[in-house]
Parts: structure tokens; sequence; C-alpha cells
């Protein structure tokens, strides 16, 4: 069973969704839009933690980048992320997989999370939509 997760680059997680897996309306993000809460990610005890290693898409994860995590939307799609909890907003492109924690729908770069408002207590309710 883990030969084809293998063979297809996706690689199973435990709620049964695929790390590199498409989105699962097909090819296409137009029209998505989800709630939920949106973290960050990139430092762990004060200490730089993914800055530099390769993302889902390829490239290295970039703190100061406008880039973020999904779970299935499509690496490469634009997304504007609406901090809910003081209307702040922010474009960004999708180039990574995650975040892997339950009701978490996106996760920010740490320069995304400041743009938006929520650095210092790591998350907020937040509004994802697809861009064209």
């Amino acid at each position: 069973m883990l030969l084809p997760a293998l063979v297809t680059g996706c690689v199973p997680m435990r709620d049964g969704s695929a790390r590199n897996a498409p989105y699962k309306g097909g090819h296409s993000a137009a029209g998505f839009v989800e709630e939920g809460y949106a973290s960050w990610y990139g430092m762990d005890k004060g200490k730089v933690k993914e800055h530099g290693k390769l993302t889902a898409s390829g490239r290295p994860y970039d703190q100061n980048a406008m880039t973020a995590a999904h779970k299935t939307l499509p690496l490469g799609t634009r997304v504007k992320v609406t901090n809910l909890e003081n209307g702040r907003s922010a474009v960004v492109v999708i180039n990574d997989r995650g975040p892997y924690i339950e009701g978490r729908i996106i996760d920010m770069t740490l320069r995304g999370a400041r743009i938006l408002g929520y650095e210092k207590q790591g998350f907020c309710r937040a509004r994802v939509e697809a861009l064209p």
C-alpha cells in the first residue's frame, strides 16, 4: 500500500489525506472559500526551525516570503487570507502542505502572520479565498 504513495509522490497522512494531494474539487481552485483557524510556522521555541528547508513545491521555505501551506489547494494557487478578528488581509501563494493540526486551515509564514496581526498569539480566525 505504501508503494503507490511513493510512485505518485503523495505521502499518506494520519487523517487519510495525502501530502501533495490535488485540490479535491479538481485542478481548479476557482470559487474556493474556507473559514477556520490560520496559524504560522517556521519557528519552534524561539528558534528558526523551517527556514531554508524544502517545501512541497521544491523551493526553500522563506519565513519572509508571502507564501503559505494548505492541505489540498493546488501548489501555486494565489489566495487572499483575511484575519476575521481584525479585518486585515494579505495575498499569498500556496507552496507547501499543511497545517496538520485539527481545525487549522492554513499555515502562513512569519511575514504573513505579522501582516495579518497574529504573530504573537500564533493563530487567528481566518477566511481563505482562492483568487483567479
